[in-house]
């Protein structure tokens, strides 16, 4: 069996070194240089870095799994992680005892906010929660007040605009997640690769060439056909190849606007799941603003909605002395921000360090990378496992895999590695391989 797998990120990757394993022949065609897709890297001070910040859960499972195979468990390092909040000011949240101290909202609604993670550790059935918004859900769970001073900031600081749209589901997760990572001194515990998760996406390029995996990379797909004796014509600039079957990783979207045989009906399915694009600036500092890891901002004035200080997580020595810091904000593609050339972009967000830090200098800053991100976050609505679609798309031998099929669970490298080895299996199965 011949099958093409269209997107090299990490559920492209993990999916065809499974189909290698189950004694198919597989091609990657990957639009990048270099394999890895959200999970790629870039040099600091010659050492490796993500693109898009990245660290995994205790609870995550399928990662580790792939990490301790690929012989890399002992780079694995788990950091109990600080957690904090800003509006007019910094507020950790990083234990109980934070909460208690939490001075925007009064204590009874503290004591709400604390008992909500609880609750949301205890939802056994997420399908009760689909028919809610994440504003009625956790209105009804914590609050008015709660959610006008804590949660809804950071819900338009995400969504914008598409803030009253988001499910009950996708916070619940959020909430679930978040509270199942924390270790016995109620703080969030994060994992992270030494040396960077670039690690992972090599040693896993070299056992796909074991395999005998073949990889096209600069090869963006621009059209995926149905021969008339069956299989298929996978077509990447000049080069027109035959395959048994093709599974696409990319965004739904995508596949529908390569593969022209789909029914109108079911591309137009694919079409209507949407996304938020990301940006995220990365800055290379003389001098650490905080020892906190995670600085949620609920002040929408800030044009980012996340501050993540990366060398509080890894040590600023592995990167050359250099304390590395994520300011991170998701958008639609034609927000005028998204757009702005990359000094102009950078130029906008270091004034709003020193609101938040006054004692941060502009001549902290060695260097600025930006990166961007049109498929970062698929908008989790009501009712959104009607709207996800199957691994099978209508045409028999077509195949997607995506993160907009991650739910209830949200889209991150864990289940980039656990979705890929589902819809490999469930390929070679429908071929009783």
């Amino acid at each position: 069996m011949d099958i093409a797998v269209v997107g090299g990120g990490l559920t492209g990757m993990t999916a065809a070194l499974e189909l290698a394993r189950g004694a198919a022949r597989v091609t990657i065609f990957e639009r990048d240089a270099v394999l890895g897709g959200v999970a790629g890297s870039f040099e600091v001070n010659g050492a490796r870095l993500e693109r898009f910040y990245h660290h995994i859960f205790t609870s995550d499972v399928a990662i580790r799994r792939l990490i301790e195979e690929l012989g890399l468990g002992d780079r694995l390092d788990w950091k109990a992680t600080t957690t904090s909040y800003y509006a007019g000011r910094i507020y950790r949240l990083s234990a109980p005892l934070d909460l208690i101290l939490f001075k925007p909202l009064p204590l009874p609604d503290r004591i709400r906010m604390g008992f909500l993670v609880i609750q949301a550790r205890l939802v056994r059935d997420w399908c009760s929660l689909e028919g809610m918004t994440a504003r009625e859900w956790l209105t009804r769970m914590a609050g008015r007040r709660v959610y006008e001073s804590v949660w809804a900031p950071m819900l338009r600081g995400k969504f914008g605009k598409l803030a009253e749209e988001v499910s009950a589901v996708w916070i619940w997760n959020k909430l679930k997640l978040r509270g199942g990572s924390r270790g016995k001194s109620m703080r969030e515990v994060l994992g992270y690769l030494r040396g960077g998760f670039g690690l992972m996406v090599d040693e896993l390029e070299r056992r796909l060439e074991r395999e005998g995996v073949e990889i096209a990379k600069s090869a963006p797909v621009s059209r995926v056909e149905e021969k008339p004796g069956g299989g298929y014509l996978v077509i990447s600039g000049e080069v027109t190849r035959e395959f048994d079957q093709v599974l696409v990783t990319t965004a739904p979207g995508i596949l529908a606007d390569v593969a022209p045989g789909l029914p109108r009906d079911y591309s137009e399915h694919l079409r209507a799941i949407r996304y938020l694009a990301n940006v995220c600036v990365v800055l290379s500092l003389e001098k650490s603003l905080s020892d906190v890891y995670w600085l949620n901002i609920s002040d929408n004035t800030i044009p980012f909605v996340g501050l993540v200080e990366h060398t509080n997580l890894q040590r600023a020595e592995a990167y050359g002395g250099a304390h590395l810091v994520y300011l991170t904000r998701y958008s639609t593609t034609d927000d005028a921000e998204y757009c702005l050339p990359d000094e102009e972009l950078v130029a906008a967000y270091v004034p709003h360090l020193q609101r938040i830090f006054p004692r941060f200098s502009p001549e902290w800053v060695r260097k600025a990378y930006v990166w961007r991100e049109r498929f970062a976050q698929p908008l989790i609505v009501r009712q959104y496992s009607r709207l996800r679609p199957p691994f099978a798309t209508p045409l028999s031998g077509l195949w997607l895999c995506s993160m907009a099929q991650i739910y209830p669970e949200d889209r991150g490298m864990n289940y980039a590695v656990e979705y890929g080895q589902r819809v490999a299996r469930e390929i070679l199965a429908a071929r009783g391989g």
